[in-house]
C-alpha cells in the first residue's frame, strides 16, 4: 500500500470511528457503551422517521466533495475499484484491522475494516456482521468465527457493489 493510500485509510477509519462513537452515544439507552439489537433497531427506525424517503442525511455545503475527475481504467484497477477480493484477501484485511492484536475483532475494528472496504455505512455493516458471525455471543469475532464473517462480507458484496 502506498503512503497516500495508508493516509486515506487512516482518515476514513478515524471518521468512521468518530461517527460510530457519536451514534452509540446518541442511542445507547443503558449506558453500557454498546448497542443492543433493540437499541440499534430503534436507532434505525428513528433515523428513517427523521428522514422519510431518504436513507442518507442531506450533505452540508462544506461536506460536498469536489467533482470527480475521470480516472483511466488501468489506474482504477490499481486502486482496487473494480477488483473482486478473494476469501483469503478479505480474511487478511479483517485480521489487519485487529488493532490491539488480541486475536479478536471488536465492533470498532469491524467498523474500520468495513470502512476500508468502502462501505457507505460501515457502522451498520459492523453491527450486522457481528450479529451474523458471533456464534458465542461475546460481542467479538474470534478466528473460529472469522469464516462466517467472510461469508457475510461476500454475501452482502454480491448484492451491491462495494461492502
Amino acid at each position: 500500500m502506498s503512503e497516500a493510500s495508508l493516509q486515506l485509510h487512516r482518515d476514513q477509519a478515524h471518521g468512521a470511528e468518530a461517527e460510530a462513537q457519536e451514534f452509540i452515544q446518541n442511542y445507547d439507552k443503558n449506558a453500557d457503551s454498546s448497542l443492543s439489537k433493540e437499541e440499534l433497531s430503534a436507532a434505525i427506525h428513528h433515523n428513517q422517521a427523521k428522514n422519510p424517503g431518504s436513507h442518507k442525511p442531506e450533505a452540508k455545503k462544506k461536506d460536498v466533495a469536489p467533482k470527480a475527475q475521470k480516472v483511466p481504467a488501468k489506474a482504477a484497477e490499481e486502486k482496487g475499484a473494480s477488483m473482486k477480493l478473494s476469501r483469503s484477501q478479505i480474511k487478511e484485511i479483517f485480521m489487519e484491522h485487529d488493532i490491539d492484536g488480541d486475536g479478536y475483532l471488536s465492533v470498532s475494528e469491524l467498523t474500520k475494516a468495513f470502512s476500508f472496504f468502502g462501505s457507505i455505512i460501515p457502522l451498520y455493516k459492523a453491527h450486522y456482521g457481528l450479529a451474523y458471525a458471533d456464534a458465542d455471543g461475546d460481542g467479538l469475532i474470534s478466528e473460529e468465527e472469522l469464516e462466517k464473517l467472510v461469508d457475510y462480507a461476500e454475501r452482502t458484496n454480491k448484492k451491491k457493489r462495494g461492502f
